[in-house]
């Protein structure tokens, strides 16, 4: 019997971290694993899954794939009636016996935790026996649509290490790993909230399998746990183990703000530049949202913990926003925007949100008037706080956050604006409405464009200049200079003493005025003189050394 475990994957540098333990968990059936992205030809997709002319063909299904994955079943069952597909995932746990009735493709749905019902189910296939002994299944039994009961969590100690020597091949992608499964917390938009508990991999194992990541160099291993410091004494520690074994790998993790104390921040300090990436979810700091969604975390203790380790300047922080909450109308998002972004973490995403089947907040929709896309990823509409014109115009923002501050390109020209703007939400807002009314949200805007669009909004004193120089530094830009005669022979003057290129720029190598010149940028900003190579991302002050 061949069985197939294939998924779509949102993008090419996602490795299918599901396949992978369903995989090894299934070893004695030796499955094939294959996986695509939801940007791949759907027709060779087919194609290429026929081809491995495998009996069982198992989905793994996701908000982002599970309309493409039922059309590929459904060809499927056509080209070879006798194919045998199964669906699993959060994606289809929650409506099996509807997924069931209305596409006669599917053979089987294995609902919530897949591990142990894969093996049994394939074991059934191949051998055999009771259907009604394998946990955690939805299938027909003539007329009839049956789910038999859900099998109890397995001890995640129980599963192998699912990664082995093909790590070699997955140059270039996105490594996930497992440390524990499920949530303490219960927010309402959240499926993690339906487990009772936190099951854990032991600390020793954790620390060996990340040992074996840091010896094969992988680039960055993203930590799939819903809230890594759930348990802070095993959070430490593992911290600690990773900061004293620091190579190449860098490692992402999603945290609890509020759950961070003196000790994390006291181990933290120790570890060096860009090897560990937070995540940490706000969701909103309007208290009467927070209270029902079932969040009730202090946002000032978030605030606190997170300036903290911002202040390191070692780690990058990633904070989140959802739009469309409970009591979270337009201006009340505006405040919670305000009081997230004035944290200056390096990123915020502003999301929206998703009334995922089987979520709290989805079951609950009629109390709140929530209207939201029946077809995945279900985002909402619209409720009794916000209208779907005021999500657009948060959309727009979203657009405009992500290119002025996200992308990290427009550093003084945003910094500088914080300090004279006392909303930073309505920076952003003002931008968005420029880019609306001249229809630049319907077409690429260049980053020149973008510095340009800059100063025609804001026409403050002294903003040109850090327009300027954000543009300096940004290499995809064109540098517009403007320079005289008279300051282009001052650079030129300014090479030619062997002084300030010994100084400044003795890795040239005894190139020439004129060759240096051209890859260097000079600009008169703030007064000063600065010069910058933008071949390595250096920047300096030459102001004394340059005859003004």
């Amino acid at each position: 019997m061949k069985v197939l475990l294939t998924a779509l994957n949102a993008k090419y540098i996602h490795i299918n971290l599901a396949l992978k333990c369903l995989a090894k968990y299934c070893e004695e059936f030796k499955p094939q694993i294959k996986e695509y992205t939801i940007n791949d030809n759907i027709d060779s997709i087919i194609a290429n899954i026929h081809q491995q002319k495998a009996d069982v063909v198992a989905f793994s299904c996701y908000i982002w794939s599970i309309e493409k994955i039922l059309y590929i079943s459904e060809c499927l069952k056509k080209i070879n009636p006798n194919v045998i597909i199964i669906l699993g995932g959060h994606e289809v746990s929650y409506d099996a016996d509807d997924i069931i009735k209305e596409n006669s493709a599917i053979d089987y749905i294995i609902r919530m935790e897949g591990e142990k019902p894969l093996k049994e189910l394939l074991k059934f296939i191949k051998y055999g026996g009771n259907i009604k002994d394998v946990p955690s299944i939805t299938y027909r039994l003539g007329e009839e649509i049956v789910s038999n009961k859900l099998s109890e969590p397995v001890d995640m100690n129980e599963y192998e290490f699912m990664y082995g020597d093909e790590i070699k091949d997955y140059k270039g992608k996105i490594i996930y790993y497992e440390s524990s499964r499920g949530c303490p917390y219960r927010c309402s938009y959240c499926l993690s909230s339906n487990t009772k508990k936190v099951n854990f991999l032991n600390v020793e194992r954790v620390k060996k399998e990340l040992m074996f990541f840091i010896e094969n160099d992988v680039p960055l291993v993203k930590f799939v746990d819903r809230t890594f410091n759930a348990d802070k004494k095993r959070a430490n520690e593992i911290f600690k183990f990773i900061i004293e074994n620091k190579k190449n790998t860098k490692f992402h993790f999603e945290l609890a703000g509020n759950l961070i104390d003196d000790e994390t921040i006291d181990i933290l300090k120790t570890a060096p530049k860009d090897l560990i990436q937070f995540e940490i979810g706000v969701q909103s700091t309007n208290k009467e949202t927070i209270t029902a969604i079932g969040r009730n975390i202090e946002f000032e203790k978030i605030r606190e913990n997170v300036k903290k380790i911002l202040k390191l300047n070692t780690i990058h922080v990633h904070l989140d926003l959802i739009a469309g909450l409970p009591f979270e109308d337009y201006q009340t998002f505006k405040k919670s925007f305000d009081d997230v972004i004035n944290i200056r973490a390096q990123m915020l995403q502003l999301g929206f949100l998703k009334l995922l089947k089987g979520s709290k907040i989805r079951n609950e929709y009629k109390k709140y008037n929530y209207k939201f896309k029946s077809k995945a990823p279900y985002e909402v509409i619209s409720n009794d706080f916000i209208t779907f014109d005021e999500l657009i115009k948060l959309k727009n923002i979203e657009n405009i956050l992500d290119k002025y501050y996200n992308s990290g390109q427009f550093k003084y020209s945003i910094g500088f604006l914080f300090e004279k703007f006392e909303s930073k939400f309505e920076i952003f807002e003002k931008i968005s409405d420029y880019y609306l009314k001249n229809g630049f949200f319907e077409i690429s805007v260049s980053y020149d464009t973008q510095y340009d669009i800059l100063e025609k909004i804001f026409n403050i004193d002294g903003f040109s200049d850090c327009v300027k120089m954000d543009r300096m530094l940004n290499n995809k830009a064109k540098m517009k200079y403007e320079h005289s005669e008279e300051f282009k022979n001052k650079c030129f003057e300014f090479l030619k003493n062997e002084g300030n290129v010994k100084k400044y720029l003795s890795y040239f190598k005894e190139s020439s005025p004129k060759k240096m010149y051209s890859l260097l940028r000079f600009e008169k900003l703030f007064g000063k003189v600065y010069m910058y190579d933008s071949k390595n991302s250096n920047l300096v002050d030459v102001t004394n050394d340059f005859i003004m």
